[in-house]
This record gives structure tokens, C-alpha cells and sequence, in this order.
């Protein structure tokens, strides 16, 4: 599967394709940009890693878009993801003023079958990635029951979770059924900082989500020493946790190996921002090219790295690439995954 990846995305790269894209619009994108607003929505709330990322890019990027509109954030946190998804798609103006910070399993939830999702991940128009996501399974050591995988495959830990669309509830849940865990899932918080506070109060024990977002907003968890990190997500164990296993170094049988390959390409694909379809081609262009020249900017990586954000930048082409790859995933394999997830 990841060979396939790897020849899609160069054969995707090596033509002109912008993905989302209508007719080029009769102003130049200079001239449409220049006083007007351009919204980066994300699915979380302000306090989660997507919020803090999203702030760093919409302070740089206005300086690389034609016409040098002001950039703000937005947040609709909701559904694991869906509710920002379908806005998005169906209802945000499609004229290039409305960027989308999605969570990264947008085109894995509509092909396991996830219901009330109203979008195609082949339609939105993708500029870019920052780079990879891995999530890490983390527990509060002072109220959670177990706090090694072993423990945790026959002690119940609780996990918070924003919704089915989620990696809070995907990756548990994986977990539990191709690895053996006994994590019972609470969905229903509205952001990963609900969850977090859970954890501190003992509400729950723990989390699956973002690596980064304990680095940027929980960082005194790490010095406390008060969290224990039980595995990682990701094609490749992240750079700053080489001795943390990945649940792929983890599965035992080739199946539970071909799953979890198939939810950690979202693991790669991101930090990736997104507009609806049909933006003209023009504005997206700009849009694309702009989000390429901050993710360069001196300045940006330089606060980026000051604020302990790790930025791998890839293009929006190769991106969509890794997209239309999960969606033509076989029926065969496809079977198995639902199996895992419960969809079937």
C-alpha cells in the first residue's frame, strides 16, 4: 500500500492539477484579497494544538497572500471534526476567503462509513500540509488504573473523546481491537482542551491525540512528569520520541498491520489546510503558493521552533495524492478495517 502512495504522489506532482479549483476569476487575487477578511477555520476550540498552529500561520501567511487581507481564526469544534467539514463543504463562501484547518482522518471517516458527513475529500481544494501528526495514547499516573500497554490489556482505562470522527475515539478503538486494550471511550468534549482538564480532574484517565499538542499547551505535563506515554501513532516514530513504539511496531498479524497502515497515512498527511471546491483557480493558486512561502518564512520557522512546533512542510499536490490513495483502498481491505473500527 505505501509503495502505491509513493507512485501516486509522484505521478500527481508531475502534472499541474489544483485540486477544488473553478475558473480564474476576473479581478486579480490582489486586487479581490486587498480589505477583506480571509478566515482559517478549524475544527477544534482556541486552546487546542490546531488553535495554536492556526494563529502562528494566520499571523505570517497574511504577508504572503496578493493584496495582504487580514487573516483571522475561527473555530467550530464539533462531531470529531464533521461539523467544521460540512460547513466547509456546503455552506462557507467558495471564493477564496475561507481556509479549512481539518482534522486529519477527513477522507478515512468517509470511507469507513461514518454517517453525517455531507462532503467528498476529493473535491476541497488542498494547499498543503505543516507536516505529520502522530498522536500519542497518554494516561494521568495518579488516577489511571493502568499505565503500561500490558496493564492496559486487562485494566479498563477511560479516554476522552470529541466524537467518532475523531482520532480520540479511532485510535482507541483500534487499539482495543487489534491490539488487546480495555479502554472504554467517552465521547462528547468539545475540543481536546476539555478533555485534558478531564484528565487533571480524573473525570477520565487519558487521551489519544496529538503529540504536539502536549509540547505547545501542556508542556508542564512533560516536566511534572505527571502523564505516561504508552504508544504512538504514524508510519514512523516521531523525531522526538524514538523509543515510544508505534502501534504498527506494535501489531503482531499482517492484517492488524495493513489496518493501522491505512489510519496512520493521516498521520502524514496532517497538519493540512484545505479550501471548499470551486474556488477560482487563480485565488487558489495564490492561496497555495502562499501558504509554500510562509512555511519558508525566516521568521515563521523561527517563531515556530521558538514555540516548539515542529514544521515538515509538504505540497498541496502530494497531499492530495495521499487522499485519492485512501479513497481507492480495495473493498477487500476495506472489510477488514470496518471490521476494526465496528463500522460493518
Amino acid at each position: 500500500m505505501l509503495k502505491k502512495i509513493k507512485l501516486f504522489t509522484t505521478l500527481v506532482l508531475g502534472i499541474a492539477v489544483s485540486y477544488g479549483a473553478g475558473p480564474a476569476s476576473a479581478a486579480s487575487p490582489a486586487a479581490f484579497f486587498k480589505g477583506k477578511n480571509v478566515t482559517i477555520i478549524t475544527a477544534t476550540g482556541a486552546g487546542s494544538g490546531y488553535g495554536i498552529y492556526g494563529r502562528v500561520i494566520a499571523h505570517y501567511m497574511k504577508a504572503h497572500i496578493p493584496g495582504k487581507p487580514n487573516v483571522v481564526m475561527q473555530f467550530m469544534p464539533g462531531g470529531g471534526g464533521s461539523k467544521m467539514l460540512n460547513y466547509l463543504y456546503n455552506a462557507a463562501p467558495k471564493d477564496g476567503t475561507f481556509i479549512g484547518f481539518p482534522l486529519k482522518f477527513l477522507a478515512i471517516n468517509v470511507k469507513i462509513g461514518r454517517k453525517g458527513l455531507k462532503y467528498d475529500p476529493t473535491k476541497f481544494g488542498y494547499l498543503g500540509s505543516l507536516g505529520p501528526i502522530n498522536a500519542v495514547a497518554a494516561v494521568w499516573k495518579a488516577t489511571s488504573p493502568a499505565t503500561t500497554l500490558a496493564d492496559m490489556k486487562i485494566k479498563q482505562v477511560i479516554m476522552g473523546s470529541t466524537g467518532k470522527s475523531s482520532g480520540t475515539y479511532i485510535t482507541p478503538t483500534l487499539m482495543n481491537n487489534l491490539l488487546g486494550t480495555k479502554f472504554k471511550v467517552v465521547t462528547g468534549y468539545r475540543g481536546l482542551a476539555p478533555i485534558e482538564l478531564a484528565m487533571e480532574s480524573g473525570e477520565v484517565h487519558g487521551r489519544v491525540a496529538s503529540w504536539s499538542a502536549i509540547k505547545t499547551a501542556r508542556s508542564h505535563w512533560l516536566k511534572d512528569k505527571s502523564i505516561a506515554l504508552v504508544a504512538q501513532t504514524g508510519l514512523e516514530r516521531n523525531f522526538d520520541l524514538p523509543n515510544l513504539p508505534t502501534l504498527l511496531d506494535l501489531a503482531k498479524t499482517k492484517d492488524a498491520k495493513d489496518i493501522i497502515s491505512f489510519f496512520a497515512i493521516a498521520d502524514t498527511v496532517g497538519w493540512l489546510m484545505i479550501t471548499p471546491p470551486g474556488v477560482p483557480e487563480d485565488r487558489f493558486d495564490a492561496l497555495r503558493n502562499a501558504l509554500a512561502k510562509t512555511t519558508s518564512d525566516e521568521a515563521f520557522v523561527a517563531d515556530a521552533r521558538k514555540r516548539k512546533i515542529h514544521v515538515s512542510p509538504k505540497p498541496g499536490p502530494e497531499i492530495a495524492a495521499m487522499i485519492n490513495e485512501t479513497m481507492s483502498t480495495s473493498p477487500a481491505l476495506m472489510v477488514k478495517i470496518k471490521k476494526a473500527m465496528g463500522t460493518n
